[in-house]
């Protein structure tokens, strides 16, 4: 885990004339003493004593506390399981001859075309892109290096908030891999990995980023106005 992507750095032991010196840990509620290491925390609306726009606690809390939530578990088949919860809610609420869409929703669209993929640290000489913004930075990385890494759409979890699913996009190498310039705590993801020229192609004819959940376009993947063999790249390629 990059503490320092996150604010986070431990200080040198503290020396006696400290000013955090006396205040108490914002996690274990003990008090800061000389020869302790310690990081600040950046404030959330809190009364808790600050230093330097930050609220101070031991490192060794800080520590044991990402590690907790890094560690937390999530069950195998948690993404894929979403999805089939969602495709089936969808399917059951379909009106026969309302819509003749190939797909009965966007979680039918992945599960059909797409599969499993392990996550992996970023390779050298791949930077992680602006936070909350996975489907650029993923289309960014692909077509940059279009030779080395294939763009995926689909859901993963996110280990910050464990067992919650969410829409997500990242690239894969030619070991099938995970490459996700956006997330260094990713895990389950199920995504369909797309052509080169059909991601250029949709992000010259639309405004936004993502080609599945493309309401701007009438979700043409899914209603079958784009064909999937031109778009998707076959699980056995």
């Amino acid at each position: 885990m990059n503490l320092r992507a996150l604010g986070l750095r431990k200080s040198s032991p503290l020396r006696a004339d400290h000013p955090g010196i006396g205040q108490r840990c914002v996690l274990c509620k003990r008090a800061i003493r000389a020869g302790d290491r310690t990081g600040l925390v950046p404030p959330l609306d809190s009364e808790e004593p600050a230093l330097d726009d930050g609220l101070i606690c031991h490192w060794t809390c800080i520590e044991s506390g990402l590690s907790r939530l890094r560690q937390g578990e999530t069950a195998a088949g948690t993404t894929r399981q979403f999805l089939e919860s969602w495709a089936d809610a969808f399917s059951r609420q379909a009106v026969a001859g309302e819509r003749c869409d190939a797909y009965t929703s966007e979680a039918d669209f992945i599960l059909k075309n797409g599969r499993s993929f392990e996550y992996a640290a970023l390779p050298r000489g791949v930077r992680m892109g602006r936070p909350r913004e996975c489907f650029r930075n993923a289309a960014a990385l692909a077509l940059r290096k279009p030779d080395m890494y294939m763009y995926v759409e689909g859901y993963a979890v996110n280990r910050w908030i464990a067992t919650h699913t969410v829409a997500h996009a990242w690239c894969i190498g030619s070991d099938n891999f995970v490459v996700d310039p956006t997330w260094d705590e990713g895990a389950e993801y199920f995504g369909v990995p797309f052509r080169h020229d059909y991601l250029r192609r949709v992000l010259k004819a639309r405004r936004d980023y993502g080609l599945i959940d493309n309401a701007e376009m009438d979700f043409p993947l899914v209603t079958g106005a784009h064909r999937v063999h031109e778009a998707v790249i076959d699980r056995r390629d």
